[in-house]
């Protein structure tokens, strides 16, 4: 997909932002505490915030958290002090944060781009922090979960991002689960950007094979534990 059609599919969300924040899981303590034994105080980016998720964790943390997104529609949901902006022009002033976390959004960049603003705007010393909830399809049912759903989740836990001019410095993969029931999980697939750039016909027919799914492969009484892993990366600039 080209930078410029991909980036429009990741503006989409905000029409969704309650359900998204709703369904969509948090990050783990874990992955989130890589960088820092302590956020209390930092500036921070967090690019490609959307509705916030991870901008309401670092705030809790007690960071000085400036969200940066493209979707206005999704920074109206985000706690923290918003910037319409992008990964490749956030409109931050040079050397001016101590941390750019990007969470659940590295895949929308224009790597190359993103990479040399995102140095630009750290401080000597700032670290890059990635974080990428994804389903753990290291399990067979979850694996066929995900292609009913599009999930389109590409990162195999052997992966690591290597943007230009950084180093990664530390990674974690960490596993958990989240509590949804069957209609929990059709509201997940309907904050997928398949889901939100598909036509009615299509999603009937995702939602349809959602529920056979669930009715006579692998049947649900109640909830189920969703099994994920999140993918955590600490990267400084290089030299």
């Amino acid at each position: 997909m080209r930078p410029r059609a991909q980036a429009a599919h990741g503006r989409s969300f905000g029409q969704l932002a309650g359900l998204y924040d709703e369904v969509r899981p948090h990050y783990p303590a874990l992955a989130i505490d890589l960088a820092t034994t302590s956020w209390m105080g930092l500036d921070v980016c967090d690019l490609g915030a959307g509705t916030g998720i991870l901008s309401n964790s670092l705030l809790e943390r007690g960071a000085n958290v400036t969200a940066v997104d493209p979707d206005e529609a999704a920074l109206a949901n985000n706690p923290a002090r918003g910037l319409v902006g992008s990964a490749e022009d956030t409109g931050l002033p040079e050397a001016s944060v101590d941390v750019v976390s990007v969470a659940q959004a590295w895949h929308w960049f224009d790597e190359p781009s993103a990479a040399a603003e995102i140095a630009r705007i750290l401080r000597p010393g700032g670290h890059l922090v990635i974080l990428i909830n994804q389903l753990d399809v290291r399990f067979e049912w979850v694996l066929r979960l995900s292609r009913i759903m599009h999930a389109g989740d590409v990162y195999r836990p052997a992966y690591r991002p290597s943007p230009a001019g950084f180093d990664l410095i530390n990674h974690e993969l960490v596993e958990f689960t989240t509590p949804l029931t069957v209609d929990g999980i059709i509201d997940l697939a309907r904050t997928r950007s398949y889901w939100l750039r598909s036509n009615q016909a299509t999603r009937d027919r995702v939602e349809s094979n959602l529920r056979e799914y669930f009715t006579l492969e692998h049947p649900v009484d109640g909830e189920l534990e969703l099994p994920y892993m999140c993918l955590a990366y600490v990267l400084q600039v290089a030299g």
